[in-house]
């Protein structure tokens, strides 16, 4: 709907990954939950992809590989809370 309108989401601000500090940096695995303020369907791979500086086939490919995990399909659409790992 939104493309067929020549309408885009402005992501910017709306959310954002957070670490809990520096002192994780070293480690080889990443759990991350990612919660949302609206029932809005996304594709995680996407919001995966961009607040971890990725193109979206790098993310696939970690998927494929299992580089990167979870309990939810992360290439589907999704409009709800949700973790994944990412290992390093």
């Amino acid at each position: 709907m939104l493309r067929r309108n020549r309408a885009a989401l402005d992501w910017d601000g709306a959310w954002r990954l957070d670490t809990g500090g520096t002192d994780h940096l070293d480690r080889e695995v990443l759990d991350v939950t990612v919660r949302f303020a609206a029932r809005i369907p996304v594709r995680p791979v996407r919001l995966v992809a961009e607040g971890c500086g990725l193109s979206r086939a790098e993310a696939e490919r970690l998927i494929t590989e299992g580089g990167l995990v979870s309990a939810v399909r992360l290439t589907g659409r999704l409009s709800g809370d949700f973790t994944f790992t990412l290992k390093c």
